[in-house]
């Protein structure tokens, strides 16, 4: 069997999810999402960020307390697979606000959607979304 590596090392080996893991490490939580669990992370993609002009994504990265309700908005205590989020219409995240989860084939929270499901990990699962999450 194949040991899993936590929601940190996989989303670094993945290599699709610099943004999120370089404002993980802003806010000095690697070792929590390393060692904790077990989480749900929807994680947005690279490209995600694309459209968000950079100077808009440095001024977050300079608000600690904003930039940290973004990646909590992201996290739900629990590991929830696609399978179980299909039977869902909402999520608490650990900012304490929920997403919603609706199903019509592709699995969405609020308006992003999954593109990857179900990325194992020995502290909870990876799901990789098309946007970012805006509480």
């Amino acid at each position: 069997m194949v040991e899993l590596n936590n929601l940190i090392d996989t989303a670094k080996e993945k290599g699709s999810f610099t943004t999120l893991l370089r404002a993980a490490e802003l806010l000095g939580l690697l070792d929590k999402y390393r060692m904790e669990g077990p989480y749900t992370v929807f994680a947005p993609v690279e490209s995600a960020f694309g459209p968000i002009p950079d100077e808009v994504i440095h001024e977050s990265f300079g608000d600690r307390a904003y930039l940290l309700g973004i990646i909590n908005y992201h996290i739900a205590e629990g590991k929830y697979t696609a399978g179980d989020l299909r039977k869902l219409d909402s999520l608490e995240t650990v900012s304490g606000k929920s997403l919603k989860v609706s199903s019509n084939g592709k699995i969405k929270v609020d308006a992003a959607t999954i593109i990857e499901a179900d990325i194992e990990c020995s502290n909870g699962i990876i799901h990789a979304i098309d946007e970012i999450l805006v509480p």
